[in-house]
């Protein structure tokens, strides 16, 4: 479950020779639950799917990409 924005803060931080700092305000309202937060910016599959095609088109001896698996959907 995604925090709501307006619980989340990204800014310039004085106190940290103004590099950007995210902090978020979240209550713990549960004590027999695990809470596990991750910040990660929002990438979509589609955007992989680009990017991947276009390191295929420079033909890097490097890189190698084959299919492991479908879904149930395709």
């Amino acid at each position: 479950q995604r925090l709501p924005a307006k619980n989340v803060y990204y800014y310039r931080c004085p106190d940290h020779r103004r590099n950007y700092v995210m902090s978020f305000a979240f209550c713990f309202d549960r004590e027999d639950d695990v809470y596990q937060f991750a910040y990660c910016y929002p990438y979509t599959y589609s955007r992989l799917q680009h990017y991947l095609a276009s390191l295929e088109r420079r033909n890097l001896p490097y890189l190698q990409r084959e299919l492991l698996g479908l879904s149930v959907v395709s």
